[in-house]
């Protein structure tokens, strides 16, 4: 009754995740049963568990949902509004996953506009996939601006939400997926349609794990034949479009911020200087003043010392 070949491969589990208050009914006798069989020999692992993570509580109005409070939030209404995506993207979004939050009959809403604003975009390009045979494989160098600010966005997005995923900060995972649509209206249809394709792909494949049924009927609408689950597709991002072109300088007068600038990555302090003696807010605090001393930090900092 106890095969101790497949104890040895699947113990110990990579993750335990359940809540504080079921520490003692859930954590404690899976840990006292573990040990037991680790101490008469059917077990390979001190421990049966390499993590663990507590989710945290939803609340209502700031209290804990209870029966006897009457203040618990039935699924099944949201659900038969919304779907079952939207309301589990919601719950989501809502805070950090070991956190919790406050749940919001209202708040709801702006996950569901988030997902129809997607699905209307994503439809202006159905069946893109079936016109497009050979992708373009992309160097960023060759895009126009506007190109490559969407190739870069949609790369960064993938980075960032990879590391969201792997330490369960869904809810940052969910903003990046919200800075990249609003990219992507702005630059997508101008786009040539290697690239839009190239961006609707990474975009609906972050999509999926968060809202799995949604995530699917896009991509089928896209023009692609087989699922996403049955044959899963991930990407890995182009380093090259990891690496801003510019980057903000913060301007300092006397030690005391007075504003930052956009200049392109690597500038020297005279182009940095120009561009932030034209700041209003630092042309103040040097009028009638001309004897100064400028202490520069490549790619961060320009503070210009006054007598």
């Amino acid at each position: 009754m106890f095969d101790k070949t497949l104890a040895d491969k699947w113990a110990p589990v990579d993750m335990y995740i359940g809540g504080a208050e079921h520490a003692t009914m859930h954590l404690l006798y899976a840990r006292f049963i573990h040990k037991f069989l680790r101490d008469i020999g059917l077990a390979n692992c001190d421990e049966p568990f390499k993590t663990l993570v507590h989710q945290g509580t939803i609340t209502n109005a700031g209290a804990k949902m209870s029966k006897s409070k009457g203040n618990v939030v039935n699924p099944d209404s949201f659900i038969e509004k919304y779907g079952s995506d939207v309301f589990r993207m919601y719950l989501r979004f809502m805070g950090p996953y070991e956190m919790g939050g406050d749940w919001s009959d209202k708040g709801i809403t702006g996950t569901d506009r988030f997902i129809l604003r997607s699905y209307e975009m994503i439809q202006k390009y159905a069946g893109l996939a079936k016109t497009i045979t050979a992708p373009e494989l992309f160097s960023i160098d060759s895009l126009t601006d506007d190109e490559k600010s969407l190739y870069r966005k949609i790369n960064q997005t993938v980075a960032r939400f990879q590391v969201a995923l792997d330490n369960l900060r869904f809810n940052t995972a969910i903003a990046s997926l919200m800075e990249a649509s609003n990219e992507m209206a702005k630059t997508l249809a101008g786009s040539r349609p290697e690239l839009q394709l190239y961006v609707l792909e990474h975009y609906i494949a972050m999509l999926a794990p968060l809202a799995p049924h949604f995530g699917e009927e896009c991509w089928e609408a896209l023009g692609k034949e087989t699922t996403l689950f049955q044959k899963p597709v991930w990407f890995t991002p182009d380093p090259a479009a990891l690496i801003e072109d510019t980057v903000n300088y913060a301007i300092q007068v006397n030690g005391k911020m007075r504003g930052t600038i956009e200049v392109p990555k690597h500038a020297e302090l005279a182009d940095v200087k120009a561009l932030a003696l034209q700041q209003e807010t630092v042309k103040r605090q040097l009028a009638g003043k001309d004897n100064f001393k400028d202490i520069f930090v490549k790619n961060k900092i320009l503070n210009l010392l006054v007598k």
